[in-house]
């Protein structure tokens, strides 16, 4: 990990709110250990959920298990923003808010400025998006997802600094929300890499092991990739595995009991060391194909790690980027089975070029998008905000 730069060294930052962690959410934590490495004081006053908890299957559980949750979310960052706020009057630290951000930022809203500190709020992506128009969880145009659009757009406008993961997201949450646009930067999310980067570069082999991590949504595109597997059903030339779950779990069921040949199905999630043990068992990974809309303006977790890890990469033309970021060294076929099966075709009968592909890819995110990214990005935000 670099060092970080001075202004870093002499920053103290105060961590506030309800917040997720483990491998589903591994942006704050690590986020905090970059930062903690470069000479950052860390007050961590956050009230971490349990690591195996992932939010969007929280709220499709018992009514018992969303109540405890819900409860937790609303009053549990209800009492941190009072803790916040006489914190603050003893020392006014900078306040990181870890993603779901906006639940202890809409409790803020209604102190007087005057006694809030300067918020960092990791919007990541946005929650009425992301449970509304992804996985219809309160069903578009009822009085709640009205509410939740409302809360949230309150909440973000909080904020000194929202911390979101790309261009695209920046300029749709500035249009959604009614953010200022110097209020909103894109920035490299934070991974735990140090086993991915000592993973060995695949070695030429037959046949290409193909490997999908990620849930079963439609921004991720689960029918197109299935098609493509369709498409290709060579296991002597490319063997495809799938892990995970999700709202369309049901077309990777369809296609398991058709008895598509090279298809194999992890349905449960892993955990952080099991998908890195997955990528080191594969060649290539594979991205969003969800087209345009939502799958166009996001950079998932799983293509940092599949780059940390130099596997090569198989996405959409369609996605966006952390600012100042130039374009990654993909493979960049359309979002149509035909064109990706034809592409992951080729890429195994020329596997000097899967692994100049897989090469450049970590070379990739060390420059860009591992530690160094984040504490570059990190750097402004101190720069940018009142002085302690």
């Amino acid at each position: 990990m670099p060092p970080g730069p001075d202004a870093l060294r002499l920053a103290s930052l105060r961590v506030a709110g309800v917040a997720l962690r483990g491998s589903g959410y591994p942006n704050a934590t690590n986020t905090l250990r970059y930062l903690r490495a470069a000479g950052v004081r860390i007050v961590d006053q956050a009230d971490w959920l349990p690591e195996g908890l992932h939010l969007w299957k929280a709220l499709r559980a018992s009514p018992r298990a969303k109540i405890v949750l819900y409860v937790r979310l609303l009053f549990g960052n209800a009492f941190s923003a009072w803790r916040v706020v006489v914190a603050s009057r003893r020392e006014r630290l900078i306040t990181y808010v870890p993603y779901p951000a906006i639940f202890l930022l809409w409790w803020l809203s209604w102190f007087p400025k005057a006694l809030r500190p300067p918020l960092v709020a990791d919007a990541y992506i946005s929650i009425w998006d992301a449970a509304v128009r992804d996985r219809g969880l309160l069903g578009g145009g009822r009085w709640s997802d009205r509410l939740l659009r409302r809360l949230e757009a309150r909440a973000l406008r909080v904020a000194d600094i929202v911390l979101v993961d790309t261009t695209a997201n920046r300029e749709w949450m500035i249009a959604e929300f009614g953010l200022a646009p110097d209020a909103v930067s894109a920035v490299p999310l934070a991974i735990d890499d140090d086993a991915l980067l000592s993973l060995p570069l695949p070695p030429a082999r037959a046949p290409l092991r193909v490997s999908f991590i990620g849930t079963l949504v439609p921004l991720h595109g689960i029918e197109v990739l299935i098609d493509a597997v369709r498409h290709v059903q060579q296991p002597e030339r490319i063997i495809f595995r799938f892990i995970g779950d999700g709202q369309d779990a049901a077309k990777v069921e369809r296609a398991m009991a058709e008895g598509i040949a090279g298809l194999s199905w992890e349905r449960p999630w892993q955990d952080h060391e099991a998908i890195i043990a997955a990528l080191g068992e594969s060649d290539v990974s594979l991205g969003v194909f969800g087209g345009a809309a939502k799958a166009a303006r996001v950079l998932p977790f799983k293509l940092y790690l599949a780059l940390a890890a130099g596997r090569t990469v198989v996405t959409q033309p369609d996605f966006s980027l952390p600012e100042g970021v130039p374009t990654p060294p993909f493979l960049t076929p359309r979002a149509d089975p035909t064109e990706i099966a034809s592409g992951l075709l080729a890429l195994s009968a020329d596997p000097d070029a899967c692994r100049a592909a897989a090469l450049a890819g970590r070379s990739y995110y060390q420059q860009w998008l591992g530690a160094r990214g984040v504490l570059k990005a990190w750097q402004g935000v101190f720069e940018r905000l009142p002085a302690q």
